[in-house]
């Protein structure tokens, strides 16, 4: 075998376990699309969560915890568009799965980074008062 026929196979070879390499290894740092863990009913309780982009009055609410939501194109020919709602969708998802009631203070904003398009989203999930 030539040296140019080994130079091929090594060029092949590299570029097989490096194929292998991003593919297992390299999406494990893209953030996923969807919140995990909540069944198909608690997405619905989720998508009802109001999301005011203010804050509330003091004292009507108890403060749980930054949120974020992403709405991630990840590559340039993804079927996948981003969208602000889609962001928000997260957003109360994220709220749900902490216990909020409402996301309040709510700020988007597009980027690329980790994905080829972006909008994230971040607020605070609070639990509001029911006055009772």
């Amino acid at each position: 075998m030539s040296v140019s026929g080994i130079y091929r196979r090594y060029q092949a070879y590299s570029l097989l376990v490096t194929t292998v390499f991003v593919a297992l290894v390299g999406c494990e740092t893209l953030p996923t699309r969807f919140v995990s863990g909540l069944s198909a009913e608690q997405r619905a309780l989720a998508a009802q969560i109001p999301v005011y982009f203010e804050s509330l009055a003091e004292g009507s609410y108890r403060l749980i915890g930054q949120v974020e939501g992403l709405s991630c194109q990840i590559t340039y020919d993804d079927e996948y568009k981003v969208s602000k709602g889609n962001a928000i969708e997260e957003l109360q998802r994220a709220a749900f799965k902490k216990g909020g009631n409402t996301v309040i203070e709510v700020s988007c904003a597009e980027g690329a980074d980790p994905c080829f398009r972006s909008i994230a989203c971040q607020g605070n999930a609070v639990h509001v008062n029911d006055g009772n």
